[in-house]
């Protein structure tokens, strides 16, 4: 038996880049959320009871916290990020019998901060980066990366070990040093492989590789260009078969088809610059790839794979340890030494269902769009044919994942893992869900092959009333689907902005594994930090509703107070920010001042249009009333600011206007 090997691609979480940075001829606001791939390799030996095992990268750290101010200050350019699942978390969803204690060798392809990961995870693994790699660590690598843009003890120093230096004649005095392995690091990871007899040596195209395990199934490549110590990997899964994972040669795959070339912008210091520390070396690595695939084609298949290729993502595989939804997204890419061809097919984790798409929803949706993968398909729903056509006609005007429109919540639930609804009462969401005909609900009990999947996800952001959300949660078929409330704040606004707050509640028995989940969602509707787990299923609209309730009295009260400033002859500019600098603060002074020109593109100053009905902010301060006396707590404020509400809402000058307009009805009498 020959030795041979297995790789499988991990979800170590997901980053958003603007297209403008790393690709030519882009959309200058387009921006996609895209995956931090990891690879776990398992090497098979004759002989060997167990196999090696090692990754590839680790992607995005856990603990967003983990990293240095600088890092975050460039991270917060990268919004929406997931943390969740990581690489560590991947591997234990992915196969019962891989833990992260497992591992025995980690190698990095480079230490920017999305690939390095959670190293403390791995207490096991020996740690295997680029000659200079540790230098550049503590010391950074010139003006565009300077010590502070990186962890100095991200790894250990006890179980790392720099590669021997590729090009001696191509390092300068100003470049990161080679820092010589520890005597614990070498014994560490000659248990399992023999370090000493590693040499670069030319392959094909490639001027310098390295055989890791002395016998051709993986190689690493030096590959200069990103950063300093960028290594890539060649791995040998078949006779003729090779995968090629090239880190960050490359941030988009049309740059390596040629369709793309490898965008410049200004460095800040009079010149430009692009995301590689050099341009011109990292093109040269891609043409030396291109070369490898084009100089082998008819007679050796190779796969190339960047880290950040999407496609890659969510895909289902016939194995045990395959994750077929988007919950589990393990073993995206599985690739067998013996097999005869790669099995990629595609999920239906891959299609999300968005129903509503009203004056909240349809931005809503909007947004998601935005932020799926390439490989995903949206399903569309709503009574208003006008805006499925809007929404299809806008949509084909830009590049991105398919729309389709489907008719109602059967269809939505038969084609996809996930639906989304954002309904706008009670009696909608009931017939959306449960409908004996059209129903999300009747689909999950039709006969299909449901018994071997994870159960659907249904998402419902609605601000709906509790015995509701109660009725549909109680009605969900048996380990069919998991329902959860995330009902929004933020307005119209706040969803055309994609910067709402989610209030979700789960069932604790699932939200570990769900919630993460959902989170992947609703970031790209929202502030991914404003996404809150409040509780079991019912608890985010009780959030919502004690929410809605304070804001509404606080839109009277602060119209009052503004109103007073107006007619006592102040300036309400000036007023708004000394109320905004002091302690009568609040949303509503801040970002929707009801005053008229006082605040730029806020409802007040577009006639009060755009904004959240008056009627809804009734309604829904009648809803946080009616969960008060429910639970039996006194209230003052509310009965007297719905009597002004309902009062307004009677002159046809108000009515159906934004709930602020209490100010002008407060300001005409």
């Amino acid at each position: 038996m020959e030795p041979f090997i297995t790789i499988s691609a991990l979800d170590a979480g997901h980053l958003t880049l603007p297209e403008r940075l790393f690709v030519t001829d882009a959309d200058p606001d387009k921006r996609t959320t895209v995956p931090s791939l990891s690879f776990l390799i398992q090497h098979f030996c004759p002989g060997s009871a167990t196999p090696t095992r090692l990754l590839f990268d680790l992607g995005v750290k856990r603990d967003i916290q983990g990293y240095t101010a600088s890092q975050q200050a460039h991270i917060a350019q990268r919004r929406p990020i997931i943390v969740s699942p990581d690489c560590g978390e991947s591997i234990l969803t992915g196969d019962a019998t891989i833990g992260p204690k497992d591992i025995d060798l980690v190698i990095l392809s480079h230490v920017h901060w999305d690939h390095v990961g959670t190293s403390s995870d791995f207490p096991s693994a020996t740690f295997l980066v680029g000659a200079g790699t540790l230098d550049l660590l503590k010391h950074g690598d010139g003006p565009l990366y300077p010590a502070d843009l990186f962890n100095d003890d991200e790894l250990p120093p006890d179980r790392t070990v720099e590669l021997p230096l590729a090009c001696p004649s191509e390092v300068g005095p100003d470049r990161p040093k080679q820092t010589p392995p520890s005597k614990s690091a070498l014994a560490h990871i000659a248990s399992y492989l023999n370090p000493y007899a590693w040499a670069w040596k030319p392959l094909s195209t490639f001027p310098a590789a390295l055989d890791l395990f002395g016998d051709g199934t993986v190689m690493i490549i030096d590959a200069p260009g990103h950063l300093y110590g960028h290594v890539n990997l060649l791995c040998r899964v078949a006779e003729a078969r090779y995968v090629y994972l090239g880190g960050d040669c490359c941030h988009d795959p049309r740059i390596l088809a040629g369709e793309k070339g490898i965008a410049l912008y200004e460095d800040g210091r009079g010149g430009l610059r692009s995301v590689h520390v050099d341009t011109e070396a990292a093109n040269t690595t891609l043409n030396r790839i291109r070369g490898f695939v084009g100089s082998h084609q008819g007679k050796v298949e190779t796969e190339v794979i960047v880290a950040h290729d999407a496609p890659h993502v969510r895909v289902k595989l016939p194995t045990r340890s395959t994750c077929t939804t988007r919950k589990q997204t393990t073993h995206a890419v599985k690739l067998w030494r013996h097999a005869s061809s790669v099995y990629i097919m595609s999920s239906p984790a891959n299609t999300v269902a968005f129903i509503g798409l009203g004056v909240m929803g349809y931005p809503m949706a909007k947004n998601l769009w935005a932020g799926l993968g390439p490989d995903e398909t949206l399903l569309i729903c709503d009574v208003n044919t006008d805006a499925l056509e809007r929404f299809i006609s806008e949509t084909s005007l830009l590049k991105g994942n398919a729309v389709k429109i489907v008719q109602n919540g059967f269809e939505a639930a038969q084609q996809a893992d996930t639906v989304i609804t954002m309904l706008p009462n009670s009696d909608a969401v009931l017939a959306v869900y449960l409908n004996p005909s059209t129903g999300i609900l009747p689909a999950l009990a039709e006969p299909s092959d449901l018994d071997t999947q994870s159960p659907k996800l249904l998402i419902e952001c609605g601000t709906i009333e509790s015995s509701t959300i109660f009725s549909v949660s109680r009605s969900i078929p048996q380990n069919r689907a998991t329902f959860v409330d995330a009902p929004v704040s933020g307005g119209p606004m706040g969803a055309q902005n994609q910067c709402l707050t989610f209030m979700v509640g789960c069932p604790p028995s699932r939200s570990a594994s769900v919630f993460p989940l959902v989170k992947s969602y609703l970031c790209h509707m929202g502030d991914p930090n404003g996404i809150f787990l409040c509780g079991d299923v019912g608890a985010g609209t009780a959030f919502k509703i004690i929410n809605n309730y304070l804001s509404a009295i606080t839109s009277l009260a602060a119209s009052e107070a503004l109103n007073i400033g107006v007619k006592a002859g102040l300036d309400p500019k000036l007023l708004t920010q000394v109320i905004n600098a002091s302690g009568g603060q609040c949303w509503v002074t801040s970002k929707s001042n009801p005053v008229p020109e006082v605040q730029d593109n806020v409802p007040s100053s577009r006639g009060y249009e755009g904004g959240f009905r008056i009627e809804l902010c009734a309604k829904v301060l009648g809803m946080g009333s009616k969960l008060a006396s429910d639970v039996g707590a006194r209230t003052v404020l509310d009965q007297p600011t719905l009597s002004a509400f309902r009062e307004a809402m009677e002159d046809e000058r108000y009515k159906g206007k934004d709930a602020r307009v209490v100010f002008k009805w407060l300001n005409d009498q």
